[in-house]
């Protein structure tokens, strides 16, 4: 149990659905940052489908995506490295640790996904009462 409060401090993710459900929360919390993607990103993890729609508002699903624009594939303790920032996509695709299929800028822009996402875990797990809207964003 120890480690995973430390990891959740960080704002790190022990599983890929926790990391998912934090790349969620991020586009709820910031509704600039779908766009900034804009388009169907579907994760490849072992036997487990993640569907990323970065259009709209933004959403993260379980499964697969009917249409996606671009497809990854990976490990999950490889995704879980990408996330947490200790593996580069671009190192990673190089390596063939991850295999991209249809746009590969669109992929290219997961690594401004993951950093939020990562920014407002830290953020959340700081905050006693779990974290909630900034006052600011009221603004």
């Amino acid at each position: 149990p120890m480690a995973s409060n430390a990891s959740l401090a960080e704002g790190m993710a022990t599983s890929a659905s926790e990391a998912f459900d934090a790349i969620g929360k991020a586009m709820q919390a910031d509704a600039t940052l779908a766009s900034k993607v804009g388009g169907v990103l579907q994760f490849e993890l072992g036997s487990v489908s993640w569907t990323v729609i970065c259009t709209g508002e933004g959403s993260v699903a379980e499964g697969r995506a009917s249409a996606p624009d671009a497809t990854i594939t990976m490990s999950e303790p490889d995704f879980l490295k990408l996330y947490a920032g200790t593996l580069n996509g671009t190192t990673a695709y190089m390596s063939g640790k991850m295999k991209i299929k249809g746009n590969i800028g669109l992929a290219q822009k997961l690594a401004g996904l993951t950093a939020a996402a990562r920014k407002r875990g830290a953020a959340a797990a700081a905050t006693p009462s779990g974290g909630g809207a900034p006052a600011a964003a009221a603004a």
